[in-house]
C-alpha cells in the first residue's frame, strides 16, 4: 500500500471514530438531579409537639344560655330575660390529628325543673381543626323552648309555685356558622391551650384576629315580649320569624401561663360586622343591614402530661341582633370539666 493511501485510510479512521464519540454523546442523557427532600416547618423551641395522633376526652359541661332583650331608645321599656329549662349535659370530644370532633347530649331533666321551668330541646355540636397558629371552628347549636326570668316586675301577682315560671315553649334560637382565628406568635400555641394537642414549654401571649360567618333564625309562635311591655317594643311585639347573616371580624389577646405542667389561659375578643335581617312582622316582611357587636372571653386552668391531660373551662361569648327600637342579645356561658388520654 502506498504512503497516499495509508494516510487516507487513516484519516477515514479519525473522522469515524470522532462521530461515533459525537453521536454516543448527544444519546447520553445528563445524569439526573436528586429531588430536594421536602423541608418541614420547623417547631419552635417553645413548643412540644406529641407524638400521638389520637385523643379522646370525655367532659361535663354546665351551660347557661339566655335571649335578653332590651331597648335602643334610653329610658323608653325595661329589659326582659329568656333561658332555656337546661340541666348539665355530658360529652366527648375526639381529636384525630389536627380534626377536633365535640357533640354533647342533655341529662334527663327532673321533674321539679319541668314543673318550675319547662322543657326545652337542645343540641350543640362543634368541629375544630386546631392548628397551631390557625383555628377553625364549624358550629350548630339549637334550642327550643324557654321561660321567663325575670317575671315579677312584669306580673307580679304571678303564682309561680303552682304556676311556675311564664314559658315560650315555640320560642327557638338556631346558630350555625364557622369561625377562623389565627394568633400573630408562633411561640403561643392555641392547640396546647384549650385542645391540649400540644404542650406549651414556657408562657406566651399573642395578638389575636378572629372572622365569623353565622346563620341565625328566631321562631316565635306568639309574641315573646310581655304584655306590660308591648307599647315600648312595637316591632318586636309584632315579631314572627327572622333569618340573620352576619359577617364579624372581631380582635384580641390570649396568654398562656405555664409552670410545669401546669396552665392557665386567658383570652379576650371583641368585634363588629355587618348582619343582613330578613324577618316577618305581623302583615309585613322586612329586609334589612344593621351592625352587631361581639364579645368573648375563655379561661382555662389545666394540667397537660405526656398521656393524661385535664382542664377546667369557662367561656361566655354574646353576639347582637338589633331590630328597629330593641337589641337582643344572645348570650353562651358554660363551664366545662373535662379529662383525656392520648394513644
Amino acid at each position: 500500500m502506498s504512503v497516499k493511501a495509508c494516510i487516507i485510510a487513516l484519516c477515514l479512521f479519525c473522522c469515524v471514530h470522532g462521530l461515533a464519540q459525537s453521536t454516543t454523546g448527544q444519546t447520553q442523557s445528563p445524569p439526573k438531579k436528586e429531588k430536594k427532600a421536602k423541608k418541614e416547618k420547623p417547631i419552635p423551641e417553645n413548643i412540644e409537639v406529641f407524638p400521638k395522633n389520637f385523643l379522646i376526652r370525655p367532659r361535663f359541661v354546665y351551660p347557661l344560655v339566655s335571649v335578653n332583650v332590651n331597648s335602643r331608645l334610653l329610658g323608653k321599656g325595661d329589659k326582659f330575660r329568656y333561658k332555656p329549662a337546661m340541666p348539665g349535659v355530658v360529652g366527648l370530644s375526639l381529636k384525630i390529628k389536627k380534626v377536633y370532633i365535640s357533640a354533647a347530649i342533655q341529662l334527663p331533666a327532673s321533674d321539679q325543673l319541668k314543673n318550675n321551668y319547662g322543657t326545652t330541646k337542645f343540641r350543640n355540636i362543634n368541629i375544630n381543626i386546631n392548628g397551631r397558629v390557625a383555628l377553625w371552628t364549624l358550629f350548630y347549636r339549637d334550642y327550643k323552648g324557654f321561660y321567663l326570668d325575670d317575671y315579677q316586675k312584669f306580673y307580679p301577682a304571678w303564682n309561680v309555685d303552682s304556676l311556675g315560671h311564664p314559658r315560650q315553649p315555640g320560642l327557638r334560637i338556631i346558630e350555625a356558622g364557622l369561625n377562623f382565628g389565627i394568633n400573630f406568635n408562633k411561640n403561643f400555641s392555641m392547640n396546647a391551650a384549650f385542645a391540649q394537642g400540644e404542650r406549651q414549654k414556657k408562657s406566651a401571649g399573642s395578638f389575636l384576629m378572629g372572622i365569623s360567618e353565622r346563620y341565625q333564625r328566631i321562631d316565635s309562635d306568639t309574641t315573646f315580649v310581655p304584655s306590660t311591655q308591648s307599647e315600648y317594643y312595637p316591632n318586636l311585639n309584632k315579631f314572627e320569624y327572622g333569618n340573620f347573616v352576619t359577617t364579624i371580624l372581631s380582635l384580641g389577646f390570649g396568654y398562656q401561663f405555664v409552670y410545669k405542667k401546669f396552665h392557665l389561659t386567658p383570652v379576650g375578643m371583641v368585634g363588629t360586622g355587618a348582619q343582613i335581617q330578613s324577618y316577618h312582622q305581623i302583615g309585613r316582611k322586612r329586609l334589612w343591614l344593621n351592625i352587631p357587636t361581639y364579645a368573648s372571653f375563655r379561661s382555662q386552668l389545666g394540667y397537660n402530661g405526656d398521656h393524661f391531660f385535664a382542664n377546667v373551662i369557662y367561656a361566655v361569648e354574646y353576639n347582637t341582633i338589633p331590630i328597629k327600637e330593641s337589641r337582643i342579645r344572645l348570650l353562651h356561658n358554660w363551664f366545662e370539666v373535662g379529662v383525656g388520654l392520648r394513644f
